[in-house]
Order: structure tokens, then C-alpha cells, then sequence
């Protein structure tokens, strides 16, 4: 069984730098389980000859395997700016956090997770990338644990 729909794709110009571009397709899946709507440009030749389908089910496999950990609640793909201006896509993560004692209110925040730590198919590479992006997720936990006292 397939771990993701494909809901819309586009093809584009992604641009690196001011001298740099890539001819990609912008795809938007959504995930099987956890139903996250997220997007990703995988390369226009891998989409054309069909193997951005293992990229796109790496994507896919590596969101649910986020939410799945237990602190997150949920996820959403989200476009934010880099410091250069161009625009970065990304996975908002909402991180929970339930302080001790308390009658089972939560509090949230907002962890954003770059696409190209959640995108790769080589398992030793992919779980390097996937260690980063727990641990972006691990600080907001943090700090969410800190700010509650707890």
C-alpha cells in the first residue's frame, strides 16, 4: 500500500541562488495515517521517468515516522523565507507538550523542519538527516518542558 496520495503536481523553476535554478516538479502529497498535507520539488527528470516515487515515499514515510514518536500532534507543509530571501519549503510539526499534574492540558509549538532532511531513499544517509530533524524537534520539546517548569 502506497504511504502517501499524490494531490496536485506542477512543473517549476526552483531557484538556489541568484545564478543557480532546477528544473522540478512541485509535488503535494498526503500521507497515509496521520493524513499531513505537505509539498516537495523533486527533479523534473526523476518525476518524468518515475523515480521521484521513492524520494516522495521516503517524504512521506519519514512525516509519519515523526508523528509518530509520541510528542508530536500533527503537521502541515509550509513555505517560510531563508535568509537570502527565497523561499524554503518545510514541515511544521506541532510538538506537545503535557506538564506533570496537570489535568491533561497540553502546550504547543511550532517546529519547522526543512523537506530536505525528510526526503532522502539511502537508509544510512536518510537516517542521519532523520537524527537532525528529531533533534530540531527534540529543542522545541525543550523548550516547551522548560517554559512549563517541568
Amino acid at each position: 500500500m502506497a504511504s502517501y496520495s499524490l494531490l496536485s503536481s506542477q512543473s517549476t523553476v526552483q531557484v538556489l541562488s541568484p545564478t543557480v535554478v532546477n528544473d522540478v516538479v512541485y509535488c503535494t502529497i498526503q500521507t497515509t495515517g496521520s493524513d499531513v498535507i505537505a509539498s516537495v520539488p523533486v527533479s523534473a527528470a526523476a518525476f518524468s521517468n518515475n523515480s521521484a516515487v521513492s524520494e516522495l515515499t521516503a517524504f512521506a514515510d519519514n512525516i509519519e515516522t515523526l508523528i509518530g514518536r509520541g510528542n508530536v500532534s500533527g503537521a502541515t507543509g509550509v513555505q517560510t523565507l531563508d535568509a537570502n530571501g527565497l523561499i524554503q519549503d518545510q514541515v511544521s510539526f506541532t510538538v506537545e507538550y503535557v506538564p506533570p499534574g496537570t489535568s491533561g492540558t497540553s502546550i504547543t509549538a511550532e517546529a519547522l523542519v526543512p523537506v530536505n532532511l525528510l526526503t532522502v531513499d539511502d537508509p544510512a544517509i536518510d537516517q542521519v538527516l532523520l537524527d537532525k530533524a528529531e533533534a530540531i524537534i527534540d529543542g522545541v520539546y525543550a523548550n516547551l518542558q522548560s517554559a512549563a517548569g517541568g
